[in-house]
C-alpha cells in the first residue's frame, strides 16, 4: 500500500514556493489589480460600515465611498500631471543657474594638485620644443621614401596630363550648359520627392495619445470594479475563505483571519493617516518656502512614504534639486532641508510610536528583502505593496506549519529564546556572549529572575541533551565548565550591588551582634544540581544568610551528620530538571527523623509546581519550591520566625 505524500516535507514546500513565485510573475496583470483591490478594501471598509450604520444602505454607501475616493485620487493625479509638465517645460531655462551653483560648490584644487599640473605643463612644453627642433634639422628624415630622377619626371608628366584633362572636361560642361535651352536644363535638375501620409482620423489620434496610458487605465478600472464587489460581498468572501480551509480548521482559520485583518487594517489606516498628514505638511511648507509644484511634491511625498526606508529620501531629494535649480541663493534649499528634517523627526519619534502602538510583525531585514522581492515581481507598484503583502504572508505563516520558516526569516520575533541562545553559547564555549545575554535580563528584572527564566532553563536543555546521549564527553565537559564560570562571574559582578542586610538590623541604628540564619545547600545528583546550588548561595549571601554547600558526592548519611555537627537552621535540596526527583523523599525523611525542628526545602527548578509533584518531592517532611525566587522568600520567612529571633537575641 502506497504511503500518502507528506505535504509538509521540505521538497513539497520548496516546489510550492517556486510555483507560487512563477504564478505571481506570469499572472501579474491579474493578481496586481486583485492585490490593490484587497488592500484598498481594508482602508474603505470602516467608512462603508459607518455609512451603512447611519442607514444609507449597503449599495449606496459602497458606491459613495468608492466614488469619492477615486474622484479625489483622479483630481490629485491630474494636478500632479499638470504641475509636472509645467515644471519640465521650465527647467531648461534654469540650466545656467544650476551649472553656476554646481561650479560654486566645486572644491578648489589643493597644493599637491597645483604642483602636479605644473609638472605636466612643463613636460608638455619640453616635448613640443624637441619636436620642433627635430623638424627644422636639414637631415631630418622624411615620411615619404626617396624617389629617383626618372620617377620624379614621370610623376610631373602625369600631373600635367591630369590637369589638362580636368580643364577640358570643365570647359565642355560649361559650353554644353550655355547651349542647352531652359527646358532641357530643367529636365536635368534633381526633383524633390516627399512622402506625405494620410491624415489621421480623430479616433486614430485619440488612440495614439491614449496608447501609453491604456495599461494603467485598465488596471485602475479593474481595481475599482473589484473594490466595489469586495465591499458589497465582504461577509460572503470571508465565509468562502473559511470554507476553503475546511470546517475542521475553523478555529485556526478564524484566528488567522482575525489576526491578519487587524494587523493589516491597523497598519494601512495608520500609515495612510501619517502619510496623508506628512504630504499635506510637505506641500504647505514648500508652498510657503516658494518651491514650485508644491501640491505635486506633497502628493508624491504621500505616495513615496509607503516605500520602506528609501521613500522619505526620495520625497526630499526631488524638491531639493528643483529648489537648487530655481532659487538665486542657498537660503531656499537650506529651508527645504530643514523642513524635511523637522517633519521626519516628528513623524519617526512622535507620530509613528503614538499611532502604530505595536509593530507590524516584520523585521528590518524582512522589510528590505520584501521590498526587493516585490519590486522584482511587480515593479514599482510591488514596492508600494511590499509591506502590506509581507505582513499578510508573515501572519498567515504562523498558522500554516509548512510556511513557519517565513515567520522565522521575516518576522520580528526573536528566532531563539534566551535560554536557547545561552545554551548555544555554552555549547560553543562562548561565556562572554552568554554573560552579556544574562546581564541584559538582569537589567530588565533581577539576578534571581534571570537565573529562573534564562540560566536554569538553558542548563536544563543541556541536561536533556546529555541524558539523551546527544552530547559527547568533550561537549559535556565544555558546557559544564562554561556554565560554572558564567554563574561565578555573575555572582562576582552583582554580589556588591545588593548590600547584605539582616532581617533584624535596625534601619537607623547600629547593628547588634547576632547569629545569622545558617542554610545548607544540598545538590542531589550531579554537577548541574551543584551549579543551581551555587546560584542559590549567591542570592542568599545577598540577604545576609550563612550558606554552605555540600558536595555532589556526599552520601545521605554524611549529609545528616553534617547538619547535626554544624547546627544548620534550614536545608535546601537542589534538583535541576529534566530527570524526575528521585531520592529526594528519602533524604527528607532521614533529615526529619534526626532533626524534627529543621526546616527542609526541596527546590525542583522547573518553574511550576502541582500537588502530585509536591508529594513526589517531599511528601509531608518538607516544603517544595520550583524557583529560586520562591526559595529565597521561604528562607526569609523562616529567618523571621519568633523562635529564631529569640534564639538570636539570647
Amino acid at each position: 500500500m502506497a504511503r500518502p505524500r507528506n505535504s509538509s516535507s521540505p521538497l513539497f514546500t520548496l516546489t510550492a514556493i517556486i510555483i507560487a513565485i512563477a504564478a505571481l510573475h506570469v499572472a501579474k496583470e491579474i493578481l496586481l489589480p486583485l492585490a490593490l483591490a484587497i488592500l484598498i478594501s481594508f482602508l474603505l471598509t470602516p467608512l462603508a460600515n459607518r455609512l451603512e450604520r447611519l442607514g444609507l444602505g449597503r449599495v449606496p454607501s459602497v458606491l459613495a465611498v468608492v466614488s469619492v475616493t477615486f474622484a479625489v485620487l483622479g483630481v490629485l493625479g491630474w494636478i500632479v500631471t499638470w504641475q509636472l509638465a509645467d515644471l519640465g517645460s521650465q527647467l531648461p531655462r534654469d540650466r545656467v543657474n544650476l551649472i553656476r551653483k554646481i561650479e560654486s560648490i566645486k572644491p578648489r584644487s589643493s597644493a599637491l594638485q597645483d604642483i602636479t599640473d605644473t609638472i605636466e605643463d612643463v613636460e608638455k612644453t619640453l616635448a613640443k620644443d624637441d619636436a620642433v627642433a627635430d623638424a627644422q634639422r636639414p637631415d631630418a628624415p622624411s615620411d615619404e621614401p626617396a624617389k629617383s630622377p626618372r620617377d620624379r619626371l614621370a610623376q610631373a608628366d602625369s600631373d600635367e596630363k591630369r590637369s589638362t584633362n580636368l580643364y577640358s572636361f570643365f570647359q565642355w560642361s560649361t559650353d554644353y550648359d550655355q547651349s542647352a535651352g531652359p527646358g532641357e536644363r530643367a529636365e536635368q535638375e534633381p526633383i524633390d520627392v516627399r512622402v506625405v501620409g494620410m491624415p489621421l482620423s480623430p479616433l486614430q489620434q485619440l488612440l495614439s495619445w491614449m496608447g501609453p496610458l491604456m495599461a494603467p487605465i485598465t488596471t485602475a478600472g479593474v481595481t475599482i470594479v473589484l473594490v466595489i464587489f469586495i465591499l458589497l460581498k465582504r461577509e460572503d468572501q470571508r465565509n468562502r475563505l473559511l470554507q476553503l480551509f475546511g470546517k475542521s480548521h475553523l478555529h485556526a482559520t478564524t484566528e488567522a483571519l482575525t489576526d491578519v485583518t487587524e494587523r493589516v487594517s491597523r497598519y494601512l489606516r495608520m500609515q495612510f493617516l501619517i502619510n496623508a498628514t506628512y504630504g499635506v505638511c510637505v506641500g504647505a511648507g514648500l508652498y510657503f518656502i516658494g518651491v514650485p509644484g508644491a501640491i505635486m511634491w506633497g502628493v508624491l511625498s504621500f505616495a513615496l512614504r509607503f516605500l520602506p526606508y528609501i521613500g522619505p529620501w526620495l520625497s526630499a531629494v526631488m524638491p531639493l534639486l528643483v529648489s537648487v535649480a530655481r532659487s538665486e541663493g542657498w537660503t531656499q534649499p537650506m529651508l527645504v532641508i530643514a523642513w524635511f528634517t523637522l517633519l521626519e523627526l516628528l513623524v519617526n519619534n512622535v507620530a509613528e510610536p503614538l499611532l502604530y502602538g505595536r509593530t507590524t510583525g516584520v523585521s528590518g531585514v524582512g522589510v528590505i528583502v520584501a521590498a526587493i522581492f516585490w519590486t522584482w515581481v511587480w515593479g514599482a507598484v510591488g514596492l508600494v505593496l511590499a509591506m502590506p503583502l509581507t505582513v499578510c504572508i508573515v501572519v498567515m505563516a504562523r498558522y500554516i506549519p509548512g510556511l513557519h520558516f517565513l515567520t522565522v526569516l521575516l518576522g520580528d520575533q526573536p528566532p531563539m529564546s534566551d535560554e536557547q541562545r545561552i545554551y548555544q553559547r555554552l555549547l560553543a564555549g562562548d561565556g562572554d556572549e552568554a554573560l552579556e545575554l544574562v546581564a541584559q535580563r538582569v537589567k530588565a528584572t533581577s539576578l534571581a529572575e534571570a537565573y529562573d527564566e534564562a540560566v536554569i532553563p538553558a542548563i536544563a536543555l543541556a541536561e536533556a541533551d546529555r541524558h539523551a546521549a546527544l552530547l559527547n564527553e568533550d561537549q559535556e565537559e565544555l558546557v559544564e565548565a562554561t556554565a560554572r564560570d558564567l554563574v561565578e562571574e555573575l555572582g562576582e559582578r552583582y554580589a556588591a550591588a545588593a548590600p547584605a542586610l539582616s532581617s533584624d538590623t535596625p534601619a537607623d541604628g547600629p547593628a547588634t551582634p547576632r547569629r545569622r540564619l545558617r542554610v545548607l545547600g544540598i545538590p542531589l545528583r550531579d554537577d548541574a544540581d551543584e551549579i543551581s546550588a551555587i546560584m542559590l548561595k549567591q542570592l542568599l549571601d545577598q540577604e545576609g544568610m550563612d550558606v554552605e554547600l555540600a558536595g555532589v558526592q556526599t552520601l545521605t548519611g554524611e549529609v545528616v551528620e553534617l547538619v547535626q555537627q554544624e547546627q544548620f537552621d534550614a536545608t535546601v535540596i537542589c534538583i535541576l530538571p529534566p530527570l524526575p526527583p528521585r531520592n529526594s523523599r528519602l533524604l527528607c525523611r532521614r533529615l526529619r527523623d534526626r532533626h524534627p525542628a529543621l526546616s527542609i526545602i526541596v527546590g525542583y527548578w522547573c518553574g511550576q509546581c502541582h500537588p502530585e509533584l509536591r508529594r513526589r518531592l517531599c511528601a509531608e517532611d518538607g516544603e517544595a519550591v520550583t524557583t529560586l525566587v520562591e526559595a529565597v522568600e521561604r528562607l526569609k520567612a523562616i529567618a523571621a520566625r519568633p523562635q529564631l529571633a529569640a534564639e538570636r537575641a539570647g
